[in-house]
């Protein structure tokens, strides 16, 4: 049984976020993001001034689309990880490993696509249920736990693969990456109905209250009468299931395997997250802030190429990035113990 107390206090601090840090909110609406969002379409208006580039050209809004429903795939799932009071680092080996197996096994047959993704979905959440035991049952810091796991698929991806990755990625899943469906990317839509799954199970469902109440608070969770360290278990594998998904959708959308394809995406998934509004320490975040965050990451990210900056000044960006969600997430934590 739950104490109600311990969900009002949860559910009162999950409509917080970034918008409340900013002093702004009104509900649950992270109007501090939207406003991030309007300055970074003024800067996109700015760099296709100047410099005579089209942010807004179609060709590169479906770009746009395309990375932002991968990292947003990658970033829903880490959001069940930090509001459990948890970290997911393997998330990018998880891709790489999901990316070569697809196109390793697969080969090219359209009759292998939908084994073949389940097996890979499968492989990422026993891995995240692997992550979860660690962090459980054996007390791993989840900073370490996830690294380690990320170190053992990595050095199996590459011993599989005697570091060249083989096998083609079938046309049936390549129409996810590159195919459009009422002149929309196909895996838009794919993203789309992920999320609408994703804010079903952390809003309408006992697991949902759950994940934050253990968030919120581990040791009172438990003497509530919830199965905490199943609830965090659980959470891992959700997120590597989704890490899994989004390098099936990585394939499709390259077309080639490829050993560090997920490499960036561990701390992309985080920054993202924590823009949105999550606190690295548990008991918040939510699915619309998740996807805004993502998409400030995105649209930065392509402002960057838009610009031609080398890639050093790109990686630069996502480091001020980083940093800057870290130092938001410090003052989010101070701001939520002294209100």
């Amino acid at each position: 049984m739950f104490s109600n107390t311990v969900i009002e206090e949860v559910l009162f601090v999950s409509k917080k976020g970034l918008a409340g840090f900013l002093g702004i909110t009104a509900g649950n609406k992270n109007y501090g993001l939207y406003l991030a969002l309007v300055f970074l379409l003024f800067v996109a208006f700015l760099i296709n001034l100047f410099l005579k580039v089209n942010f807004f050209k179609i060709s590169n809004l479906f770009n746009v689309a395309r990375s932002f429903s991968i990292l947003g795939v990658v970033s829903l799932g880490q959001t069940a990880v930090i509001i459990s009071g948890g970290l997911d680092l393997s998330v990018g080996s998880v891709i790489s490993t999901s990316d070569v197996l697809a196109a390793t096994v697969m080969d090219g047959l359209n009759s292998r696509v939908l084994q073949v993704s389940l097996l890979c979905i499968a492989m990422g959440g026993f891995v995240g249920m692997f992550n979860g035991y660690l962090v459980t049952k054996r007390g791993v810091p989840p900073f370490i736990a996830t690294l380690g796991t990320s170190t053992i698929l990595r050095g199996t991806r590459l011993i599989f693969t005697k570091g060249s990755p083989k096998g083609n990625i079938p046309e049936a899943l390549r129409y996810i990456g590159i195919g459009s469906i009422y002149k929309i990317p196909a895996i838009l839509f794919l993203f789309i109905a992920v999320a609408v799954l994703f804010s079903v199970i952390l809003n309408k469902t006992l697991y949902g209250r759950r994940l934050y109440v253990t968030g919120s608070n581990y040791t009172a969770s438990k003497l509530c009468g919830v199965n905490a360290d199943l609830v965090i278990m659980v959470a891992y594998a959700l997120s590597s299931a989704y890490a899994a998904l989004a390098g099936l959708m990585l394939a499709a959308y390259t077309g080639t395997a490829d050993n560090w394809v997920g490499e960036w995406y561990d701390l992309d998934s985080i920054a993202a997250v924590v823009l949105g509004g999550a606190i690295i320490g548990g008991g918040v975040g939510n699915v619309s802030g998740t996807v805004m965050g993502v998409l400030i990451m995105i649209i930065l990210v392509n402002l960057s190429l838009l610009a031609n900056l080398p890639i050093q000044s790109q990686m630069l960006v996502k480091g001020v990035v980083v940093v800057g969600a870290v130092w938001i997430n410090n003052k989010r934590i101070q701001w939520k113990t002294q209100g």
